[in-house]
Protein backbone atom coordinates (compact mmCIF):
# COMPACT_ATOMS: atom_id res chain seq x y z
CA UNK A 1 0.00 0.00 0.00
CA UNK A 2 3.03 2.41 0.85
CA UNK A 3 3.75 2.02 -3.27
CA UNK A 4 0.01 3.22 -4.17
CA UNK A 5 0.38 6.12 -1.51
CA UNK A 6 3.39 7.37 -3.18
CA UNK A 7 1.89 6.50 -6.59
CA UNK A 8 -1.36 8.79 -5.90
CA UNK A 9 1.02 11.29 -3.78
CA UNK A 10 3.33 11.75 -6.91
CA UNK A 11 0.05 12.66 -9.29
CA UNK A 12 0.18 16.14 -10.85
CA UNK A 13 -2.49 17.45 -13.32
CA UNK A 14 -2.06 20.84 -14.82
CA UNK A 15 -4.91 22.05 -16.97
CA UNK A 16 -5.63 25.63 -18.46
CA UNK A 17 -8.79 26.88 -17.85
CA UNK A 18 -11.77 26.95 -20.83
CA UNK A 19 -11.08 30.50 -22.66
CA UNK A 20 -8.42 32.39 -20.63
CA UNK A 21 -5.17 32.01 -20.20
CA UNK A 22 -5.30 31.06 -16.95
CA UNK A 23 -3.37 27.41 -15.86
CA UNK A 24 -4.09 25.16 -12.64
CA UNK A 25 -1.87 22.22 -11.41
CA UNK A 26 -3.04 19.72 -8.91
CA UNK A 27 0.04 17.78 -7.33
CA UNK A 28 0.57 15.78 -3.43
CA UNK A 29 -3.65 15.38 -3.65
CA UNK A 30 -4.25 18.69 -2.38
CA UNK A 31 -2.36 21.32 -3.38
CA UNK A 32 -3.03 23.81 -5.65
CA UNK A 33 -1.42 26.79 -7.89
CA UNK A 34 -3.11 28.71 -10.17
CA UNK A 35 -1.05 31.47 -12.28
CA UNK A 36 -2.38 33.87 -14.92
CA UNK A 37 -0.20 34.37 -18.46
CA UNK A 38 1.06 38.44 -18.03
CA UNK A 39 -1.52 40.72 -18.12
CA UNK A 40 -4.19 38.23 -17.99
CA UNK A 41 -5.31 39.26 -14.07
CA UNK A 42 -5.28 43.12 -14.56
CA UNK A 43 -7.63 43.21 -17.04
CA UNK A 44 -10.33 39.99 -16.66
CA UNK A 45 -13.86 40.58 -14.27
CA UNK A 46 -14.57 38.83 -11.14
CA UNK A 47 -18.03 36.80 -13.10
CA UNK A 48 -15.53 36.08 -16.26
CA UNK A 49 -13.11 34.56 -13.66
CA UNK A 50 -15.43 32.37 -11.64
CA UNK A 51 -16.47 30.59 -14.76
CA UNK A 52 -12.57 30.23 -15.56
CA UNK A 53 -11.38 28.98 -12.45
CA UNK A 54 -14.83 26.74 -11.69
CA UNK A 55 -13.89 24.88 -15.55
CA UNK A 56 -10.33 24.40 -14.46
CA UNK A 57 -11.56 22.25 -11.43
CA UNK A 58 -13.68 20.32 -13.40
CA UNK A 59 -10.33 19.73 -15.85
CA UNK A 60 -7.94 18.94 -12.33
CA UNK A 61 -10.67 16.81 -10.87
CA UNK A 62 -10.88 14.82 -14.37
CA UNK A 63 -7.52 14.66 -14.61
CA UNK A 64 -7.43 13.65 -10.91
CA UNK A 65 -9.53 10.65 -11.61
CA UNK A 66 -7.62 9.53 -14.66
CA UNK A 67 -4.38 8.96 -13.02
CA UNK A 68 -5.93 7.43 -10.04
CA UNK A 69 -7.81 5.02 -11.85
CA UNK A 70 -4.59 4.37 -13.50
CA UNK A 71 -2.70 4.19 -10.45
CA UNK A 72 -5.28 1.71 -9.04
CA UNK A 73 -5.43 -0.73 -12.12
CA UNK A 74 -1.82 -1.53 -10.89
CA UNK A 75 -3.43 -3.06 -7.56
CA UNK A 76 -6.07 -6.03 -7.10
CA UNK A 77 -8.08 -3.27 -4.70
CA UNK A 78 -11.80 -2.88 -6.41
CA UNK A 79 -12.96 0.98 -6.43
CA UNK A 80 -15.78 0.34 -8.29
CA UNK A 81 -19.54 -0.90 -7.61
CA UNK A 82 -19.62 -4.27 -6.75
CA UNK A 83 -23.44 -4.38 -5.20
CA UNK A 84 -26.33 -2.41 -4.34
CA UNK A 85 -24.07 -1.33 -0.69
CA UNK A 86 -21.56 -0.08 -3.33
CA UNK A 87 -24.59 1.74 -5.56
CA UNK A 88 -25.86 3.34 -2.90
CA UNK A 89 -22.35 4.50 -1.62
CA UNK A 90 -21.63 5.57 -4.60
CA UNK A 91 -24.98 7.26 -4.94
CA UNK A 92 -24.50 9.12 -1.74
CA UNK A 93 -21.16 10.24 -2.80
CA UNK A 94 -21.96 11.93 -5.70
CA UNK A 95 -23.84 14.47 -3.11
CA UNK A 96 -21.42 15.37 -1.16
CA UNK A 97 -21.18 19.22 -0.91
CA UNK A 98 -17.57 20.66 0.31
CA UNK A 99 -16.87 23.89 0.59
CA UNK A 100 -13.67 25.97 1.08
CA UNK A 101 -12.96 29.38 0.86
CA UNK A 102 -10.02 31.73 1.56
CA UNK A 103 -9.11 33.06 5.09
CA UNK A 104 -9.55 37.05 3.70
CA UNK A 105 -13.21 35.36 2.64
CA UNK A 106 -12.81 36.64 -0.89
CA UNK A 107 -12.69 33.62 -2.43
CA UNK A 108 -15.26 30.24 -2.13
CA UNK A 109 -14.97 27.31 -3.92
CA UNK A 110 -18.26 24.93 -3.30
CA UNK A 111 -18.46 21.10 -5.00
CA UNK A 112 -20.94 18.66 -5.33
CA UNK A 113 -20.01 15.58 -5.11
CA UNK A 114 -16.31 17.19 -6.75
CA UNK A 115 -18.24 17.47 -10.05
CA UNK A 116 -19.86 20.34 -9.88
CA UNK A 117 -17.75 23.31 -9.40
CA UNK A 118 -18.94 27.07 -8.54
CA UNK A 119 -16.27 29.94 -7.54
CA UNK A 120 -17.25 32.84 -5.66
CA UNK A 121 -15.00 36.49 -5.96
CA UNK A 122 -15.97 38.66 -3.91
CA UNK A 123 -16.55 42.11 -5.99
CA UNK A 124 -13.67 44.31 -6.18
CA UNK A 125 -10.97 41.64 -5.20
CA UNK A 126 -9.41 42.00 -8.29
CA UNK A 127 -8.59 45.55 -7.92
CA UNK A 128 -8.08 45.38 -4.10
CA UNK A 129 -5.29 42.52 -4.08
CA UNK A 130 -2.55 41.65 -5.82
CA UNK A 131 -2.21 38.98 -8.08
CA UNK A 132 0.11 36.53 -5.80
CA UNK A 133 -2.14 37.16 -2.80
CA UNK A 134 -5.33 36.37 -5.21
CA UNK A 135 -3.40 33.11 -6.48
CA UNK A 136 -2.79 32.29 -2.77
CA UNK A 137 -6.18 32.84 -1.62
CA UNK A 138 -7.08 30.72 -4.79
CA UNK A 139 -4.79 27.54 -3.33
CA UNK A 140 -6.03 28.23 0.17
CA UNK A 141 -9.25 27.66 -0.62
CA UNK A 142 -9.20 24.65 -2.86
CA UNK A 143 -7.31 23.23 -0.77
CA UNK A 144 -10.04 23.59 1.88
CA UNK A 145 -12.61 22.55 -0.78
CA UNK A 146 -10.26 18.87 -1.20
CA UNK A 147 -10.07 18.30 2.58
CA UNK A 148 -13.74 18.84 3.32
CA UNK A 149 -14.72 16.89 0.75
CA UNK A 150 -12.32 13.79 1.66
CA UNK A 151 -13.11 14.46 5.30
CA UNK A 152 -17.15 13.96 4.34
CA UNK A 153 -16.03 10.65 2.23
CA UNK A 154 -14.47 9.46 5.03
CA UNK A 155 -17.72 9.79 7.17
CA UNK A 156 -19.89 8.27 4.62
CA UNK A 157 -17.27 5.18 4.45
CA UNK A 158 -17.29 4.48 8.04
CA UNK A 159 -21.05 4.62 8.17
CA UNK A 160 -21.61 2.50 4.62
CA UNK A 161 -18.65 0.03 5.44
CA UNK A 162 -17.75 0.47 9.10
Amino acid sequence: MADLAERLDGIRVCVRAPGADIEAELRLRTAITVSFDEGVYEFIGEPTLERALAGAARLLWVGWQRQYRAAIDGTNLTVDVDDLHDSRFFSDRAKVEAIGGSSDARIAITAIGMENFSVHIKPGTIREISEDRFTAGVSEAATKLIQDFQAKVHDLKTRYYG
